[in-house]
Protein backbone atom coordinates (compact mmCIF):
# COMPACT_ATOMS: atom_id res chain seq x y z
CA UNK A 1 0.00 0.00 0.00
CA UNK A 2 1.21 3.74 -0.77
CA UNK A 3 1.05 6.14 1.06
CA UNK A 4 0.26 10.30 -0.65
CA UNK A 5 1.21 12.34 2.73
CA UNK A 6 -0.40 15.72 3.12
CA UNK A 7 1.27 19.07 3.61
CA UNK A 8 -0.24 19.25 7.41
CA UNK A 9 1.95 15.76 7.82
CA UNK A 10 4.98 16.57 5.57
CA UNK A 11 5.73 19.81 7.54
CA UNK A 12 5.01 17.83 11.08
CA UNK A 13 9.14 17.72 11.67
CA UNK A 14 9.22 21.50 11.25
CA UNK A 15 7.32 21.76 13.91
CA UNK A 16 8.87 23.01 17.61
CA UNK A 17 6.63 20.51 19.08
CA UNK A 18 5.87 17.69 16.79
CA UNK A 19 3.53 15.19 17.54
CA UNK A 20 5.25 12.38 18.49
CA UNK A 21 2.05 9.69 17.15
CA UNK A 22 3.04 11.23 13.50
CA UNK A 23 6.59 11.35 13.64
CA UNK A 24 6.03 7.39 14.42
CA UNK A 25 3.37 6.75 11.46
CA UNK A 26 5.95 8.68 9.35
CA UNK A 27 8.96 6.55 10.29
CA UNK A 28 6.78 3.12 10.10
CA UNK A 29 5.63 4.06 6.25
CA UNK A 30 8.60 5.69 5.39
CA UNK A 31 9.45 3.69 2.42
CA UNK A 32 5.66 3.81 1.01
CA UNK A 33 5.49 7.59 1.62
CA UNK A 34 5.04 9.98 -1.59
CA UNK A 35 3.96 13.62 -1.32
CA UNK A 36 2.66 15.83 -4.15
CA UNK A 37 4.44 18.75 -5.63
CA UNK A 38 1.41 21.10 -4.41
CA UNK A 39 2.20 20.05 -0.81
CA UNK A 40 5.88 21.24 -1.64
CA UNK A 41 4.50 24.15 -2.84
CA UNK A 42 2.29 25.28 0.05
CA UNK A 43 5.24 24.68 2.44
CA UNK A 44 7.69 26.71 0.19
CA UNK A 45 5.16 29.37 0.27
CA UNK A 46 4.79 29.83 4.13
CA UNK A 47 8.71 29.90 4.42
CA UNK A 48 8.59 32.82 1.67
CA UNK A 49 6.09 34.92 3.71
CA UNK A 50 8.14 34.70 6.45
CA UNK A 51 10.09 37.87 7.60
CA UNK A 52 14.49 37.92 6.50
CA UNK A 53 16.17 36.33 9.31
CA UNK A 54 17.32 33.14 11.16
CA UNK A 55 13.91 31.04 11.40
CA UNK A 56 13.25 31.51 7.46
CA UNK A 57 16.73 30.08 6.69
CA UNK A 58 16.13 27.08 9.23
CA UNK A 59 13.17 26.59 7.46
CA UNK A 60 14.45 26.66 3.76
CA UNK A 61 17.48 24.65 5.02
CA UNK A 62 15.20 21.89 6.48
CA UNK A 63 12.66 22.06 3.10
CA UNK A 64 16.36 21.22 0.83
CA UNK A 65 17.02 18.34 3.21
CA UNK A 66 13.19 17.31 2.63
CA UNK A 67 12.96 17.39 -1.05
CA UNK A 68 16.79 15.13 -1.46
CA UNK A 69 15.00 13.06 1.44
CA UNK A 70 11.81 12.16 -1.26
CA UNK A 71 13.61 12.30 -4.23
CA UNK A 72 11.59 10.14 -6.23
CA UNK A 73 8.61 10.41 -4.16
CA UNK A 74 7.37 13.78 -4.94
CA UNK A 75 4.60 13.04 -7.47
CA UNK A 76 4.16 16.40 -10.02
CA UNK A 77 0.90 17.33 -11.18
CA UNK A 78 1.83 16.59 -14.84
CA UNK A 79 -1.07 15.90 -17.61
CA UNK A 80 -2.19 12.45 -16.46
CA UNK A 81 -2.73 13.79 -12.80
CA UNK A 82 -4.33 16.68 -15.01
CA UNK A 83 -6.93 14.03 -16.81
CA UNK A 84 -7.97 13.09 -13.15
CA UNK A 85 -8.43 16.37 -11.81
CA UNK A 86 -10.61 17.28 -14.29
CA UNK A 87 -12.90 14.32 -14.03
CA UNK A 88 -12.90 14.63 -10.46
CA UNK A 89 -14.04 18.16 -10.59
CA UNK A 90 -16.88 17.50 -12.75
CA UNK A 91 -17.78 14.95 -10.23
CA UNK A 92 -17.53 16.32 -7.17
CA UNK A 93 -19.71 19.66 -8.28
CA UNK A 94 -22.61 17.42 -9.79
CA UNK A 95 -22.18 15.77 -6.46
CA UNK A 96 -22.53 19.42 -4.40
CA UNK A 97 -18.94 18.67 -3.19
CA UNK A 98 -16.83 20.89 -4.92
CA UNK A 99 -12.98 20.86 -3.61
CA UNK A 100 -10.68 24.09 -3.00
CA UNK A 101 -8.38 24.60 -5.84
CA UNK A 102 -4.93 22.77 -3.71
CA UNK A 103 -7.02 20.30 -2.10
CA UNK A 104 -7.78 19.48 -5.01
CA UNK A 105 -4.72 18.88 -7.18
CA UNK A 106 -3.54 16.74 -4.09
CA UNK A 107 -6.55 14.87 -4.30
CA UNK A 108 -5.86 14.02 -8.22
CA UNK A 109 -2.36 12.87 -7.88
CA UNK A 110 -3.82 10.45 -4.79
CA UNK A 111 -6.34 8.84 -6.96
CA UNK A 112 -4.00 9.20 -10.18
CA UNK A 113 -1.16 6.63 -8.24
CA UNK A 114 -4.14 4.76 -6.59
CA UNK A 115 -2.42 6.11 -3.22
CA UNK A 116 -4.26 6.51 0.46
CA UNK A 117 -4.48 10.12 1.40
CA UNK A 118 -2.86 10.82 4.81
CA UNK A 119 -3.90 13.96 6.74
CA UNK A 120 -4.79 15.20 9.82
CA UNK A 121 -7.60 17.23 8.15
CA UNK A 122 -9.59 14.61 6.86
CA UNK A 123 -12.74 16.63 6.75
CA UNK A 124 -11.30 18.85 3.41
CA UNK A 125 -10.77 15.37 1.41
CA UNK A 126 -13.76 13.30 2.19
CA UNK A 127 -15.26 12.87 -1.21
CA UNK A 128 -16.32 9.67 -3.02
CA UNK A 129 -13.67 7.65 -4.48
CA UNK A 130 -11.19 9.18 -2.32
CA UNK A 131 -9.43 6.91 0.42
CA UNK A 132 -8.06 9.13 3.28
CA UNK A 133 -6.15 8.98 6.16
CA UNK A 134 -6.02 10.30 9.75
CA UNK A 135 -2.77 8.63 11.18
CA UNK A 136 -3.29 9.90 14.57
CA UNK A 137 -7.39 9.32 14.97
CA UNK A 138 -8.25 6.20 17.45
CA UNK A 139 -9.36 3.88 14.70
CA UNK A 140 -5.87 4.80 11.84
CA UNK A 141 -7.87 2.27 9.08
CA UNK A 142 -8.23 4.06 6.05
CA UNK A 143 -11.61 5.16 4.65
CA UNK A 144 -13.50 5.91 1.78
CA UNK A 145 -16.40 7.90 1.24
CA UNK A 146 -18.98 6.33 -0.73
CA UNK A 147 -21.55 9.93 -0.40
CA UNK A 148 -20.42 13.07 -0.98
CA UNK A 149 -19.29 16.14 1.78
CA UNK A 150 -21.17 18.63 2.34
CA UNK A 151 -20.16 21.98 0.65
CA UNK A 152 -17.42 23.58 2.55
CA UNK A 153 -18.59 26.75 3.83
CA UNK A 154 -16.75 30.38 2.09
Amino acid sequence: MGWLVDTDLLSERARKRPDPRVLEWLEAHAGDVYTSSHAIGEIQAGIAFLPDGAKKRALQSWLSRLMDAMEGRVLNFNTSVATVWGRQEAEFKRKGCPMPMPDSFIAATARRHNLTLVTRNVADYTRPGLKVLNPVADDPSPSSSSSPAPAPKP
